[in-house]
């Protein structure tokens, strides 16, 4: 792309040459040179960023929208996070305390997350606490707090009632993004379905929401059957997702094909690296930038892939500050299980001597 100074100085050079004389700056002839220049630099911006948008590579937002409709996909939005709160009073109660549907509790800090309870419920004469299920108000993986978190209800004050969660937050999963979105329209591309092949049942699971992962094993427990393994990014997928797949799929499977959805164990991966760093490179930073990115790379593995020491080597290759490597036969969990879903426990780092 040509910058602006690029358009000013190749205007002025033409002009001066067909014109026998520089315009000056000041000059209408100079002042219209710029304005000029200017508008051609934002519609050269423009016709680069409509490149970008025509080919799912490298489109965005909702132009990365458009390529899903073309393949029949759709960007999963984020899910709330579900859960159960527990209301409790210092001593049974001497009339009947009633909690509304709608009651809003949440977390503590600069950052608090907040819930719902989804239905009515009352703590009786002469009883102490009731339990109620609760919904986060906004969808995404914040919504899965530890057990103990919520302690504040919000919208009620009760004297002596108090709140808390006795079980952690679960099914909360962010809204798909553009990276995840593309991989997804790129591979049914590449892996086009039929209605009958692995492609086609992968591509089915993969329209639930909290469903990222995905491995199918067909004829593995006989020639009618296959068995689909369904996982998150870096978490287990729960049983009302593995239900809300299982009916999906058995709704639109091959006749006399039993499908049989599960949720996928996690592996836990502990690597082991002895590492010859650069001058002026701590071995602390260098272990948290490779941390992060084999995350991020073990996050787009499917179910059942392992990690092959070629790839892990590529990441320490091109690590800034590392000289020279060694992965050590001590890291474990690196070859998975058709129902494994690898993610990372550790990274332990050592300095070559």
């Amino acid at each position: 792309m040509k910058s602006y100074d690029e358009f000013v100085s190749a205007m002025s050079r033409t002009f001066t040459s067909r014109a026998g004389y520089s315009p000056d700056e000041a000059s209408d002839i100079g002042i219209r040179i710029r304005v000029l220049a200017g508008e051609l630099y934002n519609l050269q911006s423009n016709i680069q960023w409509l490149k970008q948008q025509v080919f799912p590579q490298t489109a965005q937002g909702e132009y990365l929208d458009y390529h899903a409709q073309l393949r029949g996909l759709q960007r999963k939005e984020a899910v709330k996070a579900k859960g159960t709160v527990y209301f409790s009073l210092t001593q049974n109660a001497v009339a009947k305390v009633e909690i509304p549907k709608g009651t809003i509790v949440s977390t503590t800090g600069s950052s608090p997350v907040s819930f719902e309870t989804t239905e009515y419920c009352c703590i009786d004469e002469g009883k102490r606490a009731v339990s109620v299920s609760a919904v986060a108000l906004e969808g995404g993986t914040s919504g899965n707090v530890i057990s103990g978190s919520v302690t504040v209800i919000v919208t009620m004050t009760v004297e002596n009632l108090s709140v808390t969660n006795m079980s952690g937050f679960q099914m909360g999963a962010d809204a798909e993004t553009d990276s995840a979105l593309r991989v997804r329209i790129i591979n049914s591309l590449k892996y086009i379905d039929n209605g009958t092949n692995i492609a086609y049942y992968k591509n089915l699971a993969k329209t639930i929401s909290g469903v990222e992962c995905v491995n199918v094993v067909p004829k593995r427990d006989g020639s009618n059957i296959v068995n689909i393994y369904i996982c998150g990014r870096e978490q287990k997928v729960s049983q009302p997702i593995v239900d809300e797949a299982s009916q999906l799929i058995s709704k639109q499977r091959e006749i006399n094909v039993d499908v049989r959805v599960k949720a996928a164990e996690l592996c836990q991966c502990v690597i082991e690296i002895s590492v010859k760093l650069a001058d002026g490179y701590s071995i602390n930073d260098v272990k948290l930038q490779l941390t992060e990115k084999i995350k991020e790379l073990l996050s787009m593995y499917e179910v059942g892939q392992s990690l092959k020491s070629d790839a892990l080597s590529d990441l320490l290759y091109h690590q800034e500050g590392i000289l020279q490597y060694q992965i050590l036969p001590a890291s474990t969990g690196l070859t998975v299980k058709e129902n494994e879903k690898i993610v990372l426990n550790s990274i332990s780092l050592r300095e070559a001597s």
